[in-house]
């Protein structure tokens, strides 16, 4: 308002100042022209008065004497030019304005462009006493630089005034407005919590604004009272919002974003005040704009599950429900929309699909094995009494399998089922290896590998079971895949605020392309060595399980036809006494 106030006035003054410029300018011409017409009466009486009978050479020697730089013309009452003190010209000038009214009153005057000379002119002609038609002349642009001159005292007067004017309407603004601006600082300070009103008291003396005061304190303070309402649901819903593990969208009638919460912001990775282009990049897919055409047109909610390239492949699940007569923010919502990343979901749901196969396939194989032995032997097929004994061997040698096979799913299930431990159990890495070394030196030494176990003393936050069976997985795997006259080797170390143990073999190795997998469920790298070897494909899996549980980790490195290096570590839990 105050810029309206200030180019009002200035636009008052500007026009004002034109129109007496304009007044001032046109009167200085009149003046001028006045003093010109003057003048040139005077030079044509002069010439008049020197003789009863014009002579035409006496009479332009004393006009250039007078006024070398005027026009002086004689012209004969029929129009013919007697002399013209600037041109020979001889065109008959009968038809000049000037010259007719000359004729007609005695004086005549005329402004116009000579026809002779080729500029502008100021003509004043005289009937002189023998009859003859004096006619003198002068250039306007002598008059223009006239005008001119007189233009800069009243161009620098003018400049003065508009400066003047322009601090005087600046100064007339802010005093007229302080009271506004006041006003406008007391409904800011109760809109944002920190006023009262209290800056209007200054005021309630004026004759003009003590109603309007009145008025604008009833109206902020029930203004207080109403934001604090507002604040109070505003913080409420948002609150309900940010602790939503669900992203929510709010979009307009064009699908543009309104409003966006925490969840959905950390899904798409924006920062707070960041806009949501990465969001609307996902409005725009094919599939997403199909569905809320869906839920516009047929006003009911639509589930889609999208899997989304431009956020590294995640599963998400959107929930879209239309919103009709509702605004936010006074834009009109047209759909919210609910997301939920489910990527893990749906890895949870392909593992245990695939983890349900393949136990069906590993269950199936010993039992169709055992079916087929006990029918042979239930049919008679088989005679000898030889036979019939191997052949129970190796129904129990199936049974013997399909049990591990279980008692590896159990333990498996087990350890999915439960979170992170956090028992105050501790155990010996460096002990527990030399006990399970004592275990396995019998299939070792069959096998023609030598085990060592070494390394430094320490407890690690596992219980005493927990630890052996990973020790025992791994230890069992370097014996089972390793060749005549290899070595599996155990070292414990101590590492800040873990423990570190490293089993090594002089193996087979493990390919580069299946190092990735080596810790899935029922995952083999050569299926028929770990059948001949008697192996489910759980024992990694059960090891790598073991150390989430315990905040712990394991990895690999692996070389065909050198060995492999599994480094497992978990928390350290003190010393050994």
């Amino acid at each position: 308002m105050k810029k309206r106030l200030t180019a009002g006035t200035m636009l008052i003054v500007v026009l004002a100042l034109l129109i007496s410029g304009a007044v001032e300018v046109w009167t200085l011409h009149q003046r001028e022209m006045d003093t010109a017409r003057q003048s040139l009466h005077e030079l044509l009486n002069m010439v008049d008065a020197q003789n009863q009978v014009t002579d035409p050479e006496r009479a332009m020697a004393v006009f250039r004497a007078a006024a070398p730089e005027k026009r002086l013309t004689l012209i004969a009452p029929d129009g013919s030019v007697v002399v013209d003190s600037d041109s020979a010209t001889t065109e008959n000038h009968a038809d000049r304005p000037e010259f007719q009214a000359a004729l007609q009153t005695g004086w005549g005057e005329a402004t116009r462009p000579s026809e002779t000379v080729g500029m502008p002119l100021f003509y004043v002609a005289k009937t002189f006493t023998d009859g003859i038609v004096g006619r003198a002349a002068m250039p306007l642009s002598s008059i223009d630089t006239l005008v001119r001159s007189g233009l800069f005292p009243l161009g620098v007067a003018t400049l003065a005034a508009l400066l003047l004017a322009f601090l005087l309407a600046g100064r007339m603004a802010r005093r007229l407005l302080e009271p506004l601006n006041v006003v406008g600082d007391a409904i800011q300070g109760v809109l944002d919590g920190t006023g009262t009103g209290e800056e209007l008291a200054g005021y309630e003396g004026d004759d003009e604004l003590r109603p309007i005061l009145r008025y604008l304190e009833k109206l902020i303070g029930r203004l207080g009272e109403y934001l604090d309402q507002v604040k109070a649901e505003r913080d409420k819903v948002g609150l309900i919002l940010d602790c939503m593990d669900e992203g929510l969208l709010l979009l307009d009638e064009e699908d543009d974003i309104l409003a966006i919460n925490r969840a959905a912001r950390k899904l798409f990775g924006l920062s707070e005040g960041a806009e949501g282009g990465s969001v609307q990049v996902l409005m725009r897919s094919r599939r997403v704009r199909q569905a809320l055409e869906d839920t516009r047109r047929d006003k009911t909610p639509v589930v889609l599950d999208l899997t989304d390239p431009a956020f590294a492949g995640r599963e998400l699940r959107m929930f879209l429900s239309p919103v009709t007569g509702r605004r936010y923010e006074g834009e009109s919502v047209g759909t919210s929309v609910l997301i939920s990343d489910v990527t893990e979901l749906k890895k949870a749901e392909g593992i245990r699909a695939q983890f349900t196969a393949n136990v069906s396939h590993e269950l199936k194989t010993p039992l169709t094995s055992i079916k087929g032995f006990t029918d042979m032997l239930a049919t008679g097929m088989v005679k000898s009494e030889e036979d019939q004994k191997r052949f129970l061997t190796m129904i129990g040698v199936e049974v013997d399998r399909l049990i591990e096979l279980i008692n590896d799913i159990l333990k498996l299930s087990e350890l999915e089922s439960v979170a992170i431990d956090q028992s105050e159990e501790s155990a010996s890495p460096l002990d527990t290896a030399r006990e399970v070394a004592g275990l396995l030196g019998p299939e070792a030494g069959a096998a023609g590998v030598t085990m060592e176990i070494g390394g430094q003393p320490g407890l690690a936050r596992i219980s005493a079971g927990r630890l052996k069976e990973l020790l025992l997985n791994l230890m069992e795997n370097g014996v089972k895949y390793n060749e005549p006259g290899g070595r599996v080797s155990v070292a414990v170390a101590a590492e800040g605020a873990d423990m570190t143990i490293t089993v090594s073999d002089t193996g087979i190795g493990i390919p580069p392309e299946a190092q990735e997998r080596i810790f899935e469920r029922f995952y083999r790298v050569d299926r028929g060595r770990a059948r001949k070897n008697g192996g489910t494909g759980l024992g990694l899996a059960i090891v790598k399980h073991i150390c989430q549980l315990y905040g712990g980790s394991v990895s690999l490195k692996s070389e065909p036809g050198k060995g492999s290096v599994f480094t497992v570590r978990l928390p350290a839990g003190g010393t050994e006494e």
